[in-house]
C-alpha cells in the first residue's frame, strides 16, 4: 500500500517564490495521518504543495508508494486534496462538487459520488448547495470530493481554520476517525497547534525552512528537543539553577534531586506551567511573589517572579484566589534538567 518519503527536499527562496527549505527527509507510513506545523514563513505550506506537485523544488526525491516522481506535475500522483476554504463550486450541489473531475461511465461516477457523501454523512444533503450547508458540511464535502477518486494519499490545507470554536474539538475527532476508518495516507499542513496534536499520529514541526522535530505528540509536547519546539506548543519554564551534591539551587529556592550530581555547576530546570502543585506552606517549597493572573474558565494562569524579576508561568485551579504581590509556595510534580551552556 502506500507510503511517502522525502529524501533531502531543497528549495530555495527567491522573491517569486515561497519559503525555503533545506534537506527535508521523512516518511509517512501507511494509514498515517501526519502533521506538518510551524509559525508563517517555516515551510509548511510550501513543503505540502510539493508533496501535491504543485511546486517545484531544486533538490532531493519525492517518494510516493515507492516511485520517484521527482518533478512530474501532480496529474502523475494519486492524489486527493482539501484546500483551505474547501473550494467547492458554488453553482454545484454537494452532489455535483463531489463528480466533479470523476473518470468513468455516468452510473460509476454517479455510484462513488453517493457512496462518498454517504461516509461523510451527507446522503440527506447531496442536492443542497454549499451556501445552504454549515461550514463543517463544507468540509466534509470537500473531503468526499477529494477521496472519491480513491487515491493513494489524502493532503489537508490548513483543515478546520473556519470552524466554531464551540464545535471544533468534537468535528475534528470526527473526521480523524472517518479518514482512519478508510485508511488513507494523510498530511496536513497547519498553524493550529492544537489541530497538531490532537488530530495527528505524528507532528513534524518546521522553523525557517528546517525540520526541528517529528515524533509522536506525546513526545513532542513533554521531550522537546529544544527551546523552539517547547515554545511553540505553549510556555515551557526554564530556571537556572547551581548543581551541587546535595540537590538544586534556584532563585525560588532549593531542589532536593539527585540529579544534581550528573552536573558540575550550572544547570537549567525546564517545567511547563501544568506541572506546578501550589502549596499551602512553605516546607520542601519554592517560593515566588505573584505578579499576574489571568482567568480562563477552567483554569488560571499565574506569573510568579523572584528577587530579581525572574518569572515562571503556573496553571491552576479555577477557585484559588491569588493577591498581586502576595507569596506562594508551590513545588514541581516532574521537571527535566539540561546543561545551561
Amino acid at each position: 500500500m502506500s507510503k511517502l518519503r522525502l529524501e533531502n527536499v531543497q528549495r530555495v527562496n527567491t522573491i517569486d517564490s515561497g519559503s525555503s527549505l533545506s534537506r527535508i527527509s521523512f516518511e509517512a507510513e501507511e494509514g498515517e495521518i501526519l502533521a506538518l506545523t510551524g509559525e508563517t514563513g517555516s515551510g509548511v505550506g510550501t513543503l505540502l504543495r510539493i508533496i501535491a506537485g504543485l511546486e517545484r523544488f531544486d533538490a532531493g526525491n519525492v517518494y510516493l508508494a515507492g516511485k520517484n516522481h521527482g518533478h512530474k506535475n501532480n496529474s502523475a500522483r494519486k492524489i486527493g486534496m482539501v484546500f483551505q476554504g474547501n473550494a467547492l463550486f458554488p453553482n454545484l450541489t454537494l452532489f455535483e462538487n463531489v463528480k466533479f473531475g470523476l473518470e468513468g461511465s455516468k452510473k460509476t461516477i454517479e455510484d462513488k459520488a453517493k457512496s462518498c457523501l454517504i461516509l461523510v454523512g451527507l446522503k440527506r444533503d447531496a442536492e443542497k448547495y454549499p451556501s445552504e450547508v454549515k461550514a463543517e458540511d463544507q468540509f466534509r464535502t470537500a473531503l468526499a470530493r477529494a477521496i472519491a477518486s480513491q487515491p493513494d494519499f489524502l493532503l489537508l490545507n490548513e483543515p478546520f481554520s473556519g470552524l466554531r470554536p464551540m464545535k471544533k474539538n468534537q468535528f475534528i475527532s470526527e473526521i480523524r476517525e472517518l479518514i482512519k476508518k478508510v485508511g488513507i495516507t494523510t498530511v496536513l499542513d497547519t498553524s493550529d497547534k492544537e489541530v497538531a496534536l490532537s488530530f495527528a499520529d505524528r507532528v513534524a514541526i518546521f522553523h525557517k525552512g528546517y525540520l526541528q522535530q517529528l515524533a509522536v505528540p506525546q513526545i513532542i509536547y513533554q521531550d522537546p528537543v529544544n527551546s523552539y519546539v517547547a515554545n511553540f506548543f505553549g510556555k515551557r519554564n526554564e530556571v537556572l539553577a547551581t548543581a551541587t551534591n546535595d540537590g538544586f539551587y534556584t532563585s525560588f529556592g532549593f531542589i532536593d534531586d539527585e540529579r544534581s550530581k550528573n552536573y558540575s555547576n550550572k544547570a537549567k530546570i525546564l517545567f511547563r506551567p501544568e506541572e506546578v502543585k501550589v502549596k499551602k506552606s512553605l516546607r520542601q517549597a519554592l517560593i515566588g511573589t505573584v505578579r499576574q493572573c489571568s482567568y480562563f474558565g477552567d483554569h488560571q494562569m499565574v506569573t510568579l517572579e523572584d528577587d530579581l524579576g525572574k518569572s515562571i508561568l503556573v496553571k491552576s485551579s479555577p477557585n484559588r484566589v491569588y493577591n498581586t504581590g502576595s507569596n506562594v509556595f508551590f513545588t514541581l510534580k516532574t521537571f527535566k534538567v539540561e546543561d545551561a551552556y
